[in-house]
């Protein structure tokens, strides 16, 4: 078939050539902007979109009020927060900051599309959403960030210094902004979180702490976390924005949280010997102060949270953590009660009795070699229970040796 013949019959068919006839494709659809409960703010780079919410300060979140936070020592935030600018700031200057993203794992490449932003200002509490209604509108919403942050003294977040502050700073210096939101000091929950509760709940996570610590319980309008990024990449694809109003509940719900939580947190360190604080309390401030090379400190909550009750794997760390503080001290007499009550609660561990028998073998004051051979043969019967390995090898040789030369100047 020649190609006149072909072209023909294709004519006869239908088919035409060229663009002629062909339909234009259909626009794709946009977001449902007027969905979305806020209203367009005018920044020096165009519009964005935000979500403003306000809460007077004797609003509850949970079993607290947000007003509680202007009551707490900005010298502990300083401290939690290793900026010593806070230390005489007003705390009411705080900016609470939480953003969520179209990835979890952060990049160059992962937008924040919802910035949120919570400030107190006069009485009252107000939460600005500011929510990226298309990529092209990012410059105008870092423009708005920007200027809700101006005067502030610092940030509150919940895992900010990994996550949202090195995120959002890469968002400005991507769109040639100068801004330098890393060098706000930064309180950031999740450290003293962990000080506080890490092993004691599931998980530090700040949904955790909010039912376990705060008293709180989300609605069902709440979303979890990792669906956000795909919700607000359906967001782009079709404009339904009913996903994005749970998005928008769940940013509010954070930092509404990171309010009292802070609260919570500020009380906490600042006091760690009140009548309120639990055992548990106590040993984990203990062991903050401890750390943190400040004995007197450390040695008052440790007393108290002996004082109280703590559950058993608690009080093995209670005492082992407060012994070894007093053996650093060279108050190794004080030290031996722990290791004693430390050897009641922990029979197959063979640790509190060989400090026990180190000390009466070689305190001036306490000699007693019957003593040390008894706590020695204890040792020895505890790693009896132990699985065979190199760790009980050496130590079943070290605690031979002691007894062998216990018993060496026993005979002498």
């Amino acid at each position: 078939m020649s190609t006149g013949d072909l072209r023909e019959r294709l004519r006869r068919l239908g088919v035409k050539q060229g663009r002629d006839g062909l339909k234009p494709r259909p626009p794709q659809p946009r977001p449902a902007r007027h969905d979305l409960p806020g209203h367009e703010v005018e920044t020096t780079l165009g519009p964005c979109f935000v979500v403003e919410k306000t809460y007077p300060l004797d609003h509850q979140h949970g079993t607290r009020a947000l007003a509680e936070l202007l009551e707490c020592d900005s010298g502990t935030a300083a401290r939690l927060s290793k900026r010593k600018e806070l230390h005489d700031a007003d705390l009411s200057g705080l900016a609470f900051f939480d953003i969520e993203t179209t990835g979890l794992a952060g990049g160059a490449g992962t937008l924040a599309f919802l910035i949120g932003v919570g400030l107190i200002q006069a009485d009252q509490f107000i939460l600005r959403q500011y929510f990226l209604r298309e990529p092209k509108e990012e410059k105008a919403m870092l423009a708005g960030v920007a200027d809700s942050l101006v005067g502030r003294v610092g940030l509150v977040t919940y895992n900010g210094r990994s996550f949202d502050v090195p995120i959002v700073q890469s968002r400005f210096t991507l769109n040639r902004r100068r801004f330098d939101l890393a060098s706000f000091p930064n309180l950031d929950l999740l450290h003293p979180a962990r000080r506080l509760w890490r092993g004691r709940y599931e998980n530090c996570s700040l949904g955790t702490l909010e039912g376990a610590v705060l008293g709180l319980a989300r609605t069902e309008d709440d979303v979890p976390g990792a669906l956000i990024p795909q919700m607000y990449v359906n967001y782009l694809h079709t404009g339904d924005a009913s996903e994005m109003l749970r998005v928008i509940y769940h940013n509010a719900e954070d930092i509404l949280s990171m309010v009292t939580l802070a609260t919570h947190i500020l009380e906490t360190f600042a006091d760690p010997l009140n009548k309120r604080r639990s055992g548990e309390d106590c040993l984990r401030l203990a062991m903050w102060h401890d750390d943190a090379g400040e004995s007197k400190q450390a040695e008052a909550a440790y007393r108290a949270a002996l004082d109280r009750p703590l559950p058993d794997a608690q009080a093995l760390v209670a005492y082992e953590r407060f012994a070894t503080f007093l053996k650093r001290a060279d108050r190794r007499a004080e030290a031996t009660a722990l290791w004693q009550s430390w050897a009641e609660l922990a029979p197959d561990d063979p640790t509190p009795c060989i400090e026990l028998a180190k000390y009466y073998e070689w305190d001036a004051e306490a000699r007693d070699m019957a003593q040390a051979k008894e706590w020695a043969s204890r040792a020895l019967l505890c790693l009896s229970h132990w699985r065979k390995g190199w760790q009980r090898d050496e130590a079943w040789k070290e605690v031979k040796h002691r007894l062998e030369r216990l018993g060496r100047k026993m005979d002498s």
